[in-house]
């Protein structure tokens, strides 16, 4: 067990891969096209995005997260949010990005 353990804490230390995947998992059960886009900045930044509207009349509302690691620098989530082509005040398509990592 203690060996396991010692082999597992470089990993830990490192922060490990960042799993694109369950970002984007957790994005799309947050917010959901079609749903009001003011509905949607009020739910990313309850889950710690900040969500640059702009003027508000932007196509595209870029979201970033910090993402911590505890020996390596800080990665950076990243979420665009786009309008609706039909309605500006509904959300079209959501459009999760890599995230990015200093090295």
């Amino acid at each position: 067990m203690q060996k396991f353990l010692l082999a597992a804490l470089p990993m830990l230390l490192a922060g490990c891969a960042i799993d694109q995947s369950k970002l984007g998992h957790f994005v799309t059960q947050t917010v959901q096209p079609g749903m009001p886009l003011e509905q949607a900045l009020v739910r990313m930044q309850a889950e710690g995005f900040y969500c640059n509207a702009g003027s508000g009349a932007d196509a595209v509302i870029p979201c970033t997260r910090t993402y911590p690691r505890l020996v390596r620098k800080d990665c950076l989530e990243r979420v665009d949010l786009v309008r609706s082509a039909t309605s500006a005040k509904t959300l079209g398509a959501i459009d999760v990005l890599e995230v990015q990592c200093p090295r």
